[in-house]
């Protein structure tokens, strides 16, 4: 218990004598979203490493959604941020550049750290590709450490494919200081034009789709050739098609902040009860989305139609405190999401190289035994990675950057600044 203990609480922030570095005013931690986070991100690898360990095996459904765990994170995002910085006046520049920092210093480490690992082999890969894909490939090496990748098709999977998502959040970040404020004051608007636009796109990708990759799967398109694959790319990673996704988590945001949270006990039971039926709103939904799967355009399910079954499941976690999804090891395995994420991918990459090398004696005895590994590397380097690089980076980059900004601040607001209270602090 004193190892989960750890493992649940925050990296302990350096004796100074003063408390950390913050960004934002103080919020009540929301655990149940954080641990849902790492369901989330493990249903990806589940996703990829089905299709990498056993490529011959018929595709189940509810694995075959599993790409749609990203849909989960684009929400979650733009529900976080808004809860996070909801009270904040963005109409000030150093509000602005606070809240920028913040985000840097929050996905960097890992992202980059992530790019590094998944450099052997990615030279492999350009090197072996003809042109004129090679060079679309080759560009990620430079697109990819400045978030532009997803916008390029064939550089947006390049270097480390998962990473395309952190691009397109990078989008997310930059437009959500503009977009909080007007989502705020007009939720039902903006949660029609977010359906409105996710309608136009997916009737756009889906007639492109149809007239240039007939029959051709979008998740797997790699059979149809080069320029399937590019379209596929341009389909489902664009970071402006995936847009609707993260205005839908700040509307939410709006309706959940309209019921409120309330403070007395009698109140908080209350809030506690609304979970129960956005549970069995978000299973039914899911298994509405597996029923009709077969029969749904791939734009349309790939890029946000299950917004339906993840909207009511994060304002469940929202209203929930306690009980199994609150306690200490599933919050830390929800705090080093980001990472299984970014390095389940490389994971895999390490794994299979390793077999080849010894001629097959991992996936020979069992393909099993070789998705068996890949996940306890991916684990276990998520769990080191978060704790010796993503969270003391982030903390020594808030600090000295909040502290290079202070001769700039009003007076009043430097202690403000440097050490406001803890926070949900969610990606």
């Amino acid at each position: 218990m004193g190892l989960f203990r750890s493992f649940g609480a925050r990296a302990a922030e350096p004796k100074t004598g003063e408390p950390p570095a913050r960004a934002h005013p103080a919020t009540t931690p929301l655990p149940v979203l954080t641990s849902l986070r790492f369901f989330a991100a493990f249903y990806v690898l589940v996703f990829h490493y089905d299709r990498f360990f056993f490529p011959d095996a018929p595709r189940h459904t509810v694995i075959l959604l599993g790409h749609t765990g990203v849909t989960f994170f684009f929400v979650l995002s733009g529900f976080i941020l808004a809860y996070t910085y909801h009270a904040v006046d963005f109409g000030d520049r150093l509000v602005r550049r606070r809240y920028l920092w913040a985000r840097v210093s929050r996905v960097y480490p890992a992202f980059l750290l992530s790019l590094a690992i998944s450099l052997p082999w990615f030279v492999a890969w350009v090197l072996k590709t003809e042109p004129p894909l090679k060079w679309l490939i080759a560009s990620g090496a430079v697109l990819a450490p400045l978030g532009l990748h997803a916008w390029v098709p064939g550089a947006a999977c390049s270097l480390n494919c998962a990473s395309w998502s952190i691009s397109v959040e990078a989008f997310f970040y930059l437009l959500f200081p503009l977009l909080l404020p007007l989502v705020l004051r007009r939720p039902a608007e903006y949660a029609l034009a977010a359906l409105g636009l996710w309608a136009v796109f997916g009737a756009f990708c889906t007639l492109l789709w149809s007239r240039y990759a007939p029959g051709v799967s979008l998740i797997e398109p790699e059979p149809a050739g080069t320029m399937a694959v590019l379209l596929a790319q341009g389909i489902k990673y664009n970071p402006l098609l995936r847009l609707p996704e993260f205005i839908a988590g700040l509307v939410l945001f709006a309706g959940w902040r309209r019921m409120r949270r309330p403070a007395s006990e009698a109140q908080a039971a209350t809030a506690r009860g609304r979970a129960g039926p956005f549970l069995a709103a978000a299973a039914l939904a899911a298994l509405v989305l597996v029923v009709i799967e077969p029969y749904v355009p791939s734009p349309l399910m790939h890029n946000g139609l299950t917004v339906v079954a993840w909207a009511p499941l994060i304002l469940a976690g929202a209203d929930l405190r306690g009980g199994v999804l609150a306690s200490a090891p599933l919050v830390f395995l929800g705090r080093i999401s980001f990472a299984l994420y970014l390095l389940h991918m490389p994971a895999y990459a390490v794994v299979n190289t390793l077999d080849r090398t010894l001629h097959g004696a991992i996936s020979g005895v069992s393909p099993w035994l070789a998705a068996g590994a890949a996940t306890a590397l991916s684990l276990a380097a998520a769990s080191l990675v978060h704790l010796a690089v993503e969270e003391p980076a982030r903390r020594v980059l808030l600090r000295r950057g909040l502290q290079a900004m202070l001769p700039a601040l009003p007076s009043g607001s430097t202690q403000a600044a440097l050490h406001p209270p803890e926070s949900a602090g969610e990606r």
